[in-house]
This record gives C-alpha cells, structure tokens and sequence, in this order.
C-alpha cells in the first residue's frame, strides 16, 4: 500500500513538471491498477464446455424419447411376444439402439419369461464400446421367446446392472404387456409384490419407464402405470 503511494506521488509530481493536471496523472495510474485486476480473472469463468460435456444420450425407442448415458432394458419375451411378432419389433428397437450408443454410454438388456437371460452375462454393465455392442446384437438375434412371464425377476436383474453402472444418468426401460403368470403363482398378488419388491430395491431413485404393448388386461395396465409413477417414469401404451 505504501509503495501504491509513493508510485503515485512520484506520478504527479512528474506530471506537475509536465504541465499535466494531478487528475490526470491519477487517472493513468488507476488505469494501470484496473487492467492487472482484470487480468487476474479466470480465462475461462462462464463453464459451457463443461455444461457440453455433462448433456445426456438421447434415443428414440417405440418413438418415445430416453435421456442418459446408462440406458437398461427389461423386456418380455413371452410366448404372446413371440406368438405375435412383438418380440421381433422389441429386438429391431433395441438394436438400433445399441448401434446408435456413443462410446459413453453404459447399457445392459435383460429378457425374460418363466426365467431372465441377461446381457453381459457376468452381471456388470457393458460399456459401448464396438466390441460389446457387436456382442449384444449377436445376443439379441439369438433370443428366442418361451413360456411363462416372471417379470420381477428380469426387473430386479435390469436394476441390479443398473445400480452397478457409473454413469451419472440412469434410465430402465420394461416392455411387454404387464403380465406376471409366474410359476402357478397368483397373478394379482406376483405383480403386487413385484412393485413393492422392485421399488424398495431401486434405493438410487432410477428412473423406470413402462411401455405396454398388446392387449395388456386391466391388472397388466395397472401394474405398469404404478411402476413407472413410483420410480419417477412414465408409461405409454403402443397401439398397431
């Protein structure tokens, strides 16, 4: 501070001599002193590169827009899906998926019916990266449908890969008609516990969309809506 004081002193007493008014002087110091405080900001303070980077993935499935960069399918793979040529529209829709994933994305597929078959099969999700997405195509070309339709199984698999996954932004998909015919139990009592159980174990809050397909039956429709509510989704039914 004193040195500031001296440097100004010596300024406008130099100006004096000039024939320059002592405002002057000041005003050419000042100057100085505004523009090394104005180099001292940050090159780069506004941050939009950063919010670039940090912009979700977004695909289109059955036409409905998903924002993440973990993307987790859960599909039915009944003998209605398959009987009805759904599970080939369900298998074309996910590939295009895969195919269109950018190197950033976490993924994970899951199929079921009396019981899940699952890609990656070691159980952590797969990183989109040329060689695993060639993998899953291969996996999904081999799913064939059978019998039975144990949903909860094959949503507590997709939430398990989806609770293992890094990513920042995690979306799971199901699709299928909301049946639960699981193993002789009762319909309406599997697909109660199914919601509670899927709900409570969905302890990271991700986001769980529905997509109805067939004729699904009013406990089927019931069973989806209440799941895609109470994790944060939406449900959509498709029509043809």
């Amino acid at each position: 501070m004193k040195l500031n004081l001296w440097i100004l002193a010596f300024v406008v007493a130099w100006g004096l001599l000039l024939g320059f008014p002592p405002s002057a002087a000041a005003q050419e110091l000042a100057g100085t002193a505004a523009t090394k405080e104005n180099l001292d900001l940050p090159f780069d303070a506004i941050g939009d590169n950063e919010e670039e980077e940090d912009a979700p993935e977004i695909v289109t499935f059955y036409g409905q827009q998903m924002e993440g960069d973990g993307i987790f399918y859960v599909i039915d793979k009944s003998w209605s899906m398959r009987d009805s040529g759904e599970l080939d529209i369900a298998k074309r829709e996910v590939t295009r998926n895969v195919q269109e994933f950018s190197a950033r994305v976490q993924f994970a597929l899951v199929f079921f019916d009396a019981t899940p078959v699952k890609y990656p099969a070691g159980g952590m999700p797969a990183e989109a990266n040329p060689g695993m997405k060639s993998a899953a195509i291969s996996f999904i070309q081999a799913v064939t449908g059978n019998s039975g339709s144990c949903c909860q199984q094959g949503l507590a698999q997709g939430l398990r890969f989806a609770n293992m996954a890094t990513s920042k932004r995690k979306v799971m998909v199901y699709v299928g008609d909301g049946g639960g015919t699981c193993q002789g139990a009762d319909e309406a009592t599997y697909l109660r516990q199914t919601l509670g159980s899927i709900t409570s174990q969905n302890y990271q809050r991700i986001q769980i969309n529905c997509i109805g397909v067939l004729n699904p039956s009013a406990l089927g429709v019931d069973f989806m809506k209440r799941l895609a509510a109470t994790n944060g989704g939406n449900y959509t039914r498709i029509t043809r």
